[in-house]
């Protein structure tokens, strides 16, 4: 049986211009004619296909899986075949026997034969790889790669040694950084890759220097998206040091939470006291702002690309907010497009997705 979902079908309703279907019945074959959420898993014995963006709320399992525009999936993507999507990737836990992306991958974990990706690959946890995994940037792993295949990148970043099984003869193309005079770093030899990470530990993180160090990561990034991201944390952490040096009393965006988060959760600030202290500040504010009044805590996200790493930084990184402040972000994140969280935790409860999980 094929299962057919548009802008007609009974049972779905539009949400911010996308339809919403409450539960998807298991079928041998289904295919998304509009841009869908669905708030249930999807158990399909044979290929899902949708024709534009497909966010799915619970897990998928299914042979195949085709999306002709953005796959967002914050449980389990288990596909015994194929997957291809032509924009970018945001999946908590993926599995397959090849994934093909025209954009950027974002998970927690993956696990897969083959994985070529036009874009950046940036897996939070782990990659096994079977054959290879090949990303036209970069291929960022917050522990580390594993298995019998090969990775090739422009840059391979990760914050524990590779393990895979030819060793350094599985990656294909090594990260290199080669800085400029500017830099700090400008006296290793040339040619020779340089531990950014360890790096920041010893020569910026003493100090504090969070802005000379994202300054020297934007120099070392090999593409305009890595800089941007860099650029953006800057101004973060600028903004969170204003603030909590006078103002914070009244501050009720509570997204600045969640990318202080971001930025301590990642390996490149794991073991800086002065962002771990930020984050302490900004958590405990949320904190007592909630127990004094919790209407008056709200989630300014400037678009729906924001939105989806606000979606990404509450599941990677909620085990370090306090859990009043997560609940308060997740149900403000969830608003963004008209959805109540109720309703999605009971989702994802259903298939065992772990609140404040790291």
């Amino acid at each position: 049986m094929t299962a057919a979902y548009d802008g007609k079908t009974s049972g779905c309703f539009e949400v911010s211009g996308q339809f919403f279907l409450p539960s998807f019945e298991q079928c041998d074959e289904a295919i998304f004619k509009a841009s869908y959420t669905v708030g249930s898993n999807i158990v399909c014995g044979g290929k899902v296909t949708a024709l534009f963006n497909l966010t799915v709320l619970g897990d998928i399992q299914a042979a195949e899986l085709d999306v002709k525009g953005r796959l967002i999936c914050l449980g389990v993507c288990e596909v015994s075949g194929s997957i291809l999507v032509h924009d970018d990737i945001w999946v908590n836990d993926m599995r397959a026997a090849t994934i093909e992306t025209h954009d950027r991958i974002v998970a927690q974990d993956i696990d897969v034969g083959t994985l070529t990706a036009d874009n950046s690959i940036l897996v939070g946890k782990t990659l096994a790889v079977e054959t290879i995994a090949k990303s036209e940037k970069t291929i960022l792993c917050g522990e580390t790669a594993f298995g019998a295949g090969k990775v090739a990148a422009r840059t391979i970043i990760t914050g524990e040694p590779l393990d895979l099984d030819d060793g350094e003869e599985s990656v294909i193309s090594p990260n290199a950084y080669r800085p400029g005079a500017s830099q700090p770093a400008a006296a290793a030899i040339p040619g020779e890759p340089i531990d950014l990470i360890a790096c920041g530990e010893t020569e910026y993180a003493p100090k504090g220097n969070f802005t000379g160090y994202l300054d020297f990561l934007s120099a070392a990034a090999l593409d305009d998206e890595t800089r941007a991201k860099f650029a953006r944390w800057k101004e973060t952490l600028r903004e969170a040091e204003a603030l909590s040096r006078g103002g914070l009393n009244k501050y009720t965006n509570i997204a600045m939470l969640l990318w202080l988060a971001e930025i301590a959760g990642s390996a490149y600030f794991k073991n800086w006291d002065r962002i771990g202290g930020l984050l302490a500040v900004f958590s405990g504010h949320f904190r007592d702002l909630l127990q004094r009044d919790r209407s008056t805590a709200e989630c300014r996200l400037g678009s729906y690309a924001e939105w989806l790493e606000a979606l990404s930084v509450l599941s990677r990184c909620g085990a370090l907010m306090d859990s009043a402040a997560y609940d308060a972000a997740f149900e403000l994140a969830v608003s963004y497009i008209g959805l109540k969280a109720k309703f999605v935790s009971e989702r994802l409860n259903e298939k065992g997705w772990v609140i404040h999980a790291e």
